[in-house]
Formats: structure tokens, sequence, C-alpha cells
């Protein structure tokens, strides 16, 4: 059986791919940028929406005295989404010594925590195929690397650990939306090139789509119906550090700073020299402490599960 740390780091799975090399200078940004806010409220522009049993799934695992009844009687209205739980609980991360097909015995193997988080992977990434200008393994392994980095340091931070993961899955997808929304701008800024993360992004974004990807993210995480408080960390996640940061701020923050440093592949020293002070007062202070060094390894070595 594997350890916690494993099975955290395993969910969702996406494929890994090594990113893609520059092609040649980014091209200028066209001098007419979109609207994307007045194409939303004009309706030209719909919102992704995932799958309506996952809302529901989602506002259910939000209570920690959940009865699993409610989510097996849920689970059970979409046959995708239960014949994942049920490969999950099969696998050998849950010992996948005999085939399990009940949905309430599946349940109940996983547990409420890890099952939370493979249903809003697998409602988020639903709703998003293949996106113009995207790699899209490159993007889902740095949304995990992401969502199980915020989760670790949370802890310390005195932030929420579960509220953290979901900031760190979900702090992306308005570059997904972005580049579906507007696929000329998206081929013509992204594809082919290096891949572009954090302030970088939102500044090409700005220029390109006139609304960068934080922005976008949090509206989005708004109109499905996340915690406002997830919404409001994901808009300010490109920002820069300030006084009135949150915990879930500061985690999601050094979450994406360190999703990078994996992605360049940097050693333990100098993706801990890349976050905040504050934080790294949390894991040892001007030397990254024996659990900062337990947490880079562990998501250098973030691996799909499925």
């Amino acid at each position: 059986m594997p350890t916690a740390t494993h099975l955290d780091s395993a969910i969702p799975a996406f494929t890994l791919a090594p990113e893609k090399k520059a092609a040649g200078p980014r091209p200028p940004a066209s001098p007419t940028t979109p609207n994307f806010i007045n194409d939303v409220a004009a309706g030209k522009v719909e919102l992704p929406m995932i799958p309506r049993v996952v809302q529901k799934l989602i506002v259910v695992l939000k209570d920690p005295d959940v009865d699993a009844r409610k989510v097996t009687q849920a689970l059970s209205q979409d046959p995708v989404l239960s014949a994942k739980v049920l490969r999950l609980a099969n696998s050998a991360f849950f010992g996948g010594q005999r085939s399990m097909a009940s949905i309430d015995a599946a349940v109940a193997m996983i547990g409420m925590q890890a099952l939370n988080r493979l249903i809003v992977a697998c409602g988020v990434a639903s709703s998003f195929n293949d996106i113009p200008g995207v790699d899209m393994p490159t993007f889902w392994r740095d949304a995990l690397v992401a969502a199980t980095a915020a989760n670790r340091m949370a802890p310390r931070l005195e932030g929420d650990a579960e509220e953290a993961y979901v900031c760190g899955l979900l702090h992306g997808t308005g570059h997904l939306i972005l580049c579906h929304t507007y696929p000329e701008i998206a081929n013509a800024m992204f594809k082919g090139f290096d891949v572009l993360r954090g302030v970088d992004l939102a500044q090409v974004e700005s220029e390109s789509f006139g609304i960068d990807h934080p922005t976008v993210g949090g509206l989005w995480a708004e109109t499905i119906g996340f915690p406002q408080a997830v919404a409001d960390t994901i808009r300010k996640s490109a920002q820069p550090p300030a006084d009135g940061d949150k915990p879930l701020d500061l985690a999601l923050r050094s979450a994406c700073l360190l999703a990078a440093a994996v992605a360049r592949q940097d050693d333990a020293a100098a993706a801990f020299a890349a976050l905040p002070a504050s934080v790294q007062g949390k894991f040892g202070g001007t030397q990254p402490d024996g659990a900062f060094d337990k947490l880079y390894d562990a998501l250098r070595e973030t691996q799909p599960a499925l």
C-alpha cells in the first residue's frame, strides 16, 4: 500500500510530457484586443460548465459529516464518473488485490478527501479537451504539482489544506478559457513556444486578450459554485505579495512558484529562494528545512496514478 503522500500527488491522473522548445520570437500582440467581460455580458461567450452531477457532488462533499449514501446516489447518475471511482478503488494505490464492483464499497475504500479531489479533477478536465495554443499534458502537470504543493504548504501557513488543493488545481483554468474563446490569438501567441507561467503569462494575456487568466479563473470559479475564498485566491494568484495576503493566497502563490521551479528542473535551494520571505520563514528561514526538501522531492517525483 502506498503512503498518503504518493496518493495525494497522484490525483488527478494526467499524462506527463516534456515541454516544447521555443520556435522563435513571440509575435507582438494585435493592436485590437477583445473585451472578454463585455463578450460574456453580451452572450457572445459562454463560460464552460462542469457536469451537473459533479456540481452536486462538490456541494455535497463540502459537508464534513456527509452521508456516504448521498454520495453514492449522486455517483450512480453518472456511469463515466462511477467507472473512474471504481477504477481508482481497484488501482494499486488501494491494494488492487480484488475486483471491486460496488460503488458503496469503492467510496468507503477511497475516502471522502480523495474522492472529492478525483471528482473536482474529473469535472474540470471534462470541460476542457484540446485547447488552441495549449500543451494540455504540461498544463495539467503544472496544475497537479501546484495543487499538491498548495495542499502540503497550507497547514504551515495556517490555511485550509483542501481549499488550497482546489486553488492549485484550478488556478490556470482562466488561460484555457481565454484560449478556447479566442483560438486565433491563442495559436498566434502560444502555439509552439515555451510555456509561460504566472506573471509572465498574465502579462502576455493582458496584451493579447485584454484580460489575464487569474481574473478569468476567479470569475469561472464563482460561476460554477466554488467557495468565494477559492475564487478570490485564484484572482490574486499572479499578484505580488501584499500585507493583506491571507494564508490561502500565500499557499497558492508559493505553490505556483514551486510548480514553475519543478518545470525548470531547479534544485531545492533555488526553488526555496524563489518563495516569499514570509513563507520561507515557515520552512526553516534562510535555509530550507527537511520538511521542505521532502516536499520538493515529492513534487519532482509527481506521477499520474491511473
